[in-house]
């Protein structure tokens, strides 16, 4: 699909664009964060006391730190130049195929080898198939193809979203969907309703969007959930269709 296409279906990465876009896209998330604005609020209506300054006291929120453009650039540079196997998943991914979804990290899919070639990427977080990191600026959520499905999403699911610069290897719209429903049941047993929100929202997009067949990701994603996930899945995915119906009403299209 040409550049001027994506444009016209309102993608915020679309193809050819540079990939200094895709730094803007963390300093835009990073301003909008609330954390930064509960911390300001905090700091002025909060005198110290003898506990310690307001920022430091235990419990305080935690202020990110400004993410750099260049590492932004240079963390996908290094990927590039040392032939790192790797996929873009996550909000950045989900960038190239619509319009205006924030997201403060980037999401990468890979395994422990492939990790190994970014000695720079600092490890912070990790356990079986999830792990988090630092490049620099830039907080990296690292998914592990230690997990049979990541794996299979790597091998499966993958495609070239093609950059100024370079290519970046991207999840497709079906791999998306795959991962997102895997996350859910787990993302509503924690308790986590925005980003359960969230990730239901973007399946309505993709759905609405792209019209992907939707019955062999549902039987796959239901293969790596809990058994009494299975039914709840097919629920989340009904729901995610008729809300992609509605969209596309409201659309006139």
């Amino acid at each position: 699909m040409t550049a001027a296409a994506k444009e016209k279906r309102e993608v915020t990465l679309p193809e050819g664009v540079s990939l200094r876009r895709l730094a803007q896209v963390l300093l835009n998330a990073w301003e909008a964060d609330p954390r930064r604005w509960m911390n300001a609020s905090t700091l002025r209506s909060s005198p110290a006391t003898e506990d310690g300054p307001p920022q430091l006291r235990e419990g305080a929120p935690s202020q990110p730190a400004m993410p750099a453009p260049r590492d932004a650039m240079d963390l996908f540079r290094l990927l590039h130049e040392r032939r790192v196997d790797y996929l873009l998943v996550g909000g950045m991914a989900m960038l190239t195929y619509i319009k205006g979804r924030n997201t403060e990290d980037v999401d990468l899919l890979l395994s422990l080898a492939a990790l190994a070639k970014i000695p720079e990427l600092k490890v912070e977080d990790q356990n079986d198939f999830f792990a988090r990191g630092k490049f620099r600026s830039i907080q990296v959520d690292l998914l592990l193809t230690a997990n049979p499905l990541f794996r299979i999403v790597s091998e499966k699911f993958a495609t070239k979203h093609r950059f100024a610069e370079w290519e970046v290897p991207t999840a497709n719209v079906e791999g998306l969907i795959v991962l997102k429903l895997y996350a859910l049941p787990s993302l509503y047993r924690q308790f986590d309703m925005d980003r359960a929100a969230l990730y239901e929202n973007d399946i309505a997009m993709l759905i609405a969007r792209h019209s992907p067949a939707l019955d062999p990701l549902t039987t796959l994603a239901s293969q790596y959930v809990e058994p009494g996930d299975k039914r709840e899945l097919q629920k989340i995915i009904s729901e995610c269709c008729e809300r992609a119906k509605l969209l596309r009403q409201r659309a006139g299209q």
